[in-house]
């Protein structure tokens, strides 16, 4: 489960095992228990997380695919209510997370609700992590009209490994 990338395939089906996709929600620690709306939880941000098992030696090539998919689409055209917003990709650095990881953003204009800009971007971090056979997808969704920050991504990126890397045992 990742972002459209101007239509770009990933590896096909075949090369998949196994794949389970969820919505996983946040609250930081140091977040104020209760937001602006009378009693309910402060949210800090959302992930789309996937986690998908490979045949043996495909995890790789997907890894390799999906970089390829963020450099051959640094810009694309999306709906966007009545008119159409630019949304840019961009590959960032991505070390130190399991056998190999990707990192991209995506960006585009933050829209109010009648879907006029409103001056800033949103944001959007992707970070696909390969251990062994097995890859990840966090795919930050942040929480209305929020994003994460990175050292909050690379957090939890390590928090994603280290699950993996037990799992696997």
């Amino acid at each position: 489960m990742l972002p459209d990338l101007c239509g770009a395939r990933y590896p096909s089906e075949s090369a998949i095992v196994q794949r389970r996709t969820r919505s996983l929600v946040y609250k930081l620690p140091k977040s104020p228990p209760r937001n602006v709306a009378a009693g309910s939880v402060t949210v800090d941000g959302t992930y789309t997380n996937t986690i998908t098992i490979y045949r043996e030696g495909r995890a790789d090539d997907a890894l390799d695919e999906l970089r390829r998919a963020v450099r051959d689409c640094p810009e694309q055209e999306k709906p966007a209510g009545d008119a159409s917003v630019v949304s840019r990709q961009r590959l960032l650095s991505s070390d130190g997370y399991g056998d190999e990881s990707v990192l991209f953003e995506t960006r585009k204009p933050n829209l109010d609700i009648n879907g006029d800009p409103t001056g800033g971007d949103e944001v959007r971090l992707v970070r696909v992590i390969r251990v062994g056979d097995v890859v990840t997808v966090l795919w930050e969704i942040g929480w209305e009209s929020g994003s994460s920050p990175r050292t909050q991504v690379d957090t939890d990126s390590r928090r994603a490994v280290a699950a993996i890397e037990a799992w696997l045992g």
